[in-house]
């Protein structure tokens, strides 16, 4: 199958994923979330994959989902059920996917994006790479940061970073514990793929069993998206991505 958000490749037993809207950041659209989904299904049942690389075309790896979709959503009840759906099923797929899965975090990541790296099993950034969790900013939440920040990071470094816009940098990554290693922009792919031939000669049950394990417990669904569900139907949603898309400062009411 031919995508036309993501770029497939295949390299002696890894896949490398590259999201490819390059000139809106890769921000994630309707059409990608479909292709990303239909890739990881066809790459789980694909013996021949071992492993999984996911990184990002252009300055950055993903800046979350597209706002002009999210405010097309407001008015088309049927987007929105998508997207609400998908926001949680990605995210899923990538934790649940049964094959080591390494980013290679090219550059800004937010939203959606930081949310997946929290997903992936492991963890490499570009120099140029940085971290955030901003929907706090559009009057909404990013709800697997809401799950697992708090448990990856601790609970007062996820309440500042879910509380505020900061973005972290590559390195504080490293110090919080979410990213292994940081390495020089040009380097990141190589490294990524380094990492991956090393992992790919391990036994693949063995591979199998340690992600399930590991990641046993990795819930808490129902609340976040109830949560969520629930702040997309506040004004301050609307002002919030209005003020995005007017590039202005937002002016919240608290309803």
């Amino acid at each position: 199958m031919i995508y036309k958000t993501v770029i497939l490749e295949e390299r002696d037993g890894v896949a490398l994923i590259t999201l490819n809207r390059p000139d809106e950041l890769n921000s994630v659209n309707r059409e990608m979330r479909t292709e990303i989904l239909d890739v990881l299904k066809n790459l789980e049942d694909n013996s021949n994959i071992k492993v999984v690389i996911v990184t990002g075309a252009g300055r950055a790896f993903c800046a979350g989902a597209d706002i002009n979709e999210l405010k097309e959503a407001r008015k088309d009840p049927e987007l929105q059920k998508f997207i609400n759906k998908t926001l949680f099923t990605m995210t899923k797929a990538y934790y649940e996917f049964e094959k080591p899965i390494i980013g290679a975090i090219n550059g800004v990541s937010a939203g959606d994006g930081s949310q997946w790296v929290l997903a992936f099993d492991i963890n490499i950034a570009s120099d140029k790479a940085s971290f955030g969790w901003p929907a706090t900013y559009l009057g909404l939440l990013c709800p697997y940061g809401l799950i697992r920040l708090p448990v990856e990071v601790n609970r007062y470094r996820a309440k500042e970073v879910l509380m505020t816009r900061r973005y972290i940098s590559a390195e504080e990554a490293v110090q919080w514990g979410f990213v292994s290693k940081v390495v020089p922009y040009d380097d990141l792919l190589d490294t990524a793929f380094e990492l991956a031939d090393e992992i790919k000669q391990m036994p693949p049950l063995s591979l199998k069993a340690i992600k399930k394990a590991v990641n046993w417990g990795m819930g808490g669904y129902e609340l976040a998206e109830h949560i969520m569900i629930s702040l997309q139907c506040s004004d301050d949603a609307e002002e919030g991505i209005t003020a995005f898309l007017e590039k202005r400062k937002p002016i919240f009411t608290g309803r």
